[in-house]
């Protein structure tokens, strides 16, 4: 300990010990207002934006929040889902993207059964209905690049064995894309192929394949609204 006086008034030596109380209530009230807002996320700037359960509806004011937030979610528990309330055409396709801005969205499906849902990134999809109801969603993998084409037929293979693992059906035989890139080579169309199907996210799922003459596939995962 010093021998010298402090010249510190002993008001001052205070301060330090006010300014930390200070910072403390601080934080408790920002954690208390702001933190459950946090949370939760950017809330719609408007009602029609969204339904009353927070999902995504397909109007002009509906897709501009769905580009704004990148956070497409579909109600899939009741079926069949009926179009009129979504906004959505009763009969057709309505396609999700490309992002204005290149970004990718991050679908969420709510299901009943299995895993109850699932969640994909993805940089476009397509919403078919028919009837007055949803019945088909087709969804462009991230690894696909323009129109769901990937580098090589290889990579469709792996993308195709790894979505049987994640789906739940049967991975293709080796050498199944290896046949038909050579028949499209030979009979210059392109030849499609679906994979099994699968219900592990609680609604039947499947991999469409087409490969080209050019010897490159492309893929993408089809979810059924049944």
């Amino acid at each position: 300990m010093s021998d010298f006086p402090s010249r510190v008034p002993a008001w001052a030596r205070w301060i330090p010990a006010v300014l930390l109380s200070i910072v403390i209530v601080g934080v408790v009230i920002f954690a208390v207002t702001e933190g459950p807002r946090l949370q939760a996320g950017p809330g719609p700037a408007e009602t029609d934006e969204v339904d009353e359960l927070n999902f995504s509806v397909f109007t002009e004011e509906g897709l501009a929040y769905i580009d704004e937030q990148r956070i497409p979610r579909l109600d899939l528990r009741e079926l069949p889902v009926e179009t009129e309330p979504l906004g959505l055409p009763a009969e057709g396709e309505l396609v999700i993207g490309p992002h204005p801005q290149d970004l990718d969205y991050r679908l969420v499906l709510l299901t009943t059964s299995g895993e109850r849902g699932a969640r994909f990134t993805t940089p476009a999809f397509a919403i078919v209905t028919e009837g007055g109801a949803v019945r088909e969603l087709r969804i462009q993998p991230t690894r696909g690049g323009a129109a769901g084409a990937f580098p090589t037929f290889r990579d469709v293979e792996a993308f195709a064995n790894d979505s049987a693992e994640r789906f739940g059906f049967a991975p293709l035989e080796p050498g199944t894309l290896t046949d038909l890139v050579v028949a499209a080579q030979q009979s210059g169309v392109q030849q499609p192929l679906s994979t099994g199907t699968g219900d592990r996210i609680g609604l039947p799922t499947r991999v469409d394949i087409v490969c080209f003459p050019e010897a490159y596939c492309g893929a993408e995962i089809v979810v059924s609204v049944e």
